[in-house]
């Protein structure tokens, strides 16, 4: 089911309440006393959400109109993440903490903290936080954890000398194209051709760490081969890569932007869902011109 994610509004504090109490007193009361949820609780009803909305940057997760997560950042601190329990596991929390992690980059935070409960640390370790202390509230303990966005890699435009061997290899790896017309040699070859300056990669030093390739007919902008290497995800990459180039096309004046996704590719369908796109009543179609195809794949 399509998962949107927006910033909280004044009318969402009574849903946004309702997810944090069925939050804690199913998932969090494994871990904590009765005494310790009520405590907690009585920090989430909607008046003090409301509260909140005016002192925090608050987002919630949408499906069918109903608010069904929700997470908070405060400065450098993400606070009050909380997913309804039906629907844990299927990866709604991590669509709220790309956004989060994407609007703590934009506003120059460059370690990110939370304070995590024991139900909670396994989720933030896989985001890539590590514990650096835990603190007690009365038997109440809270794990603070930290992760380092100050590492933010640099993306800039393709150039072909020291970056087309390297993106040759990345595209194999993560996307195994073997169809003549998709070969990533050629794929370069065509977009270099058109020179609209859309296609951009991420740099670690001298290493191309990401790509993403965009492009513009004056009507739709369109978004293609977005990759990360693997010791680079999970990290924020692949969403800064896909904010660059839709700067680059609002830019040229674009006012919608397109992509296409494999059938079933759900985790991909919602790492695009966490950046605002959303699926469409359309039927893709496609005509090779084989003309323009070689048939010798070498």
């Amino acid at each position: 089911m399509p998962t949107e994610v927006r910033l909280a509004q004044t009318t969402d504090a009574e849903g946004i309440s309702q997810v944090i109490l069925a939050a804690l007193h199913d998932s969090n009361a494994r871990d904590y006393p009765a005494d310790v949820i009520a405590r907690v609780a009585s920090n989430f009803t909607p008046e003090a959400v409301l509260g909140l909305l005016g002192r925090r940057t608050v987002l919630v997760a949408i499906q069918d109109e109903v608010i069904v997560a929700t997470a908070a950042l405060d400065a450098n601190v993400v606070r009050s993440v909380f997913v309804n329990p039906a629907l844990q596991g299927q990866g709604i929390g991590r669509l709220l903490m790309i956004e989060i992690e994407l609007r703590a980059r934009e506003a120059g935070v460059t370690t990110l903290n939370v304070p995590s409960s024991l139900t909670a640390e396994p989720f933030y370790t896989k985001l890539g936080f590590h514990t650096v202390r835990d603190v007690y509230h009365g038997n109440e303990r809270t794990l603070v954890m930290e992760k380092s966005l100050s590492s933010r890699h640099p993306i800039g435009a393709y150039r072909d000398r020291p970056h087309r061997a390297q993106v040759v290899a990345l595209w194999q790896a993560a996307f195994g194209y073997d169809a003549a017309h998709n070969l990533p040699g050629l794929a370069i070859d065509k977009k270099l051709a058109v020179n609209d300056g859309l296609f951009f990669v991420a740099t670690d030093k001298k290493a191309v760490i990401g790509t993403i390739l965009a492009g513009y007919d004056g009507h739709r902008g369109w978004l293609y081969s977005v990759a990360v290497h693997n010791d680079y995800r999970r990290q924020g990459l692949g969403a800064s890569l896909v904010r660059h180039a839709e700067q680059a096309l609002t830019a040229l004046g674009c006012m919608k932007i397109n992509l296409q996704i494999t059938s079933g590719n759900d985790a991909v369908m919602g790492f695009y869902e966490a950046l605002g796109y959303g699926a469409e009543p359309r039927i893709s179609m496609g005509k090779k011109i084989l003309e323009n195809i070689p048939t010798d794949k070498a």
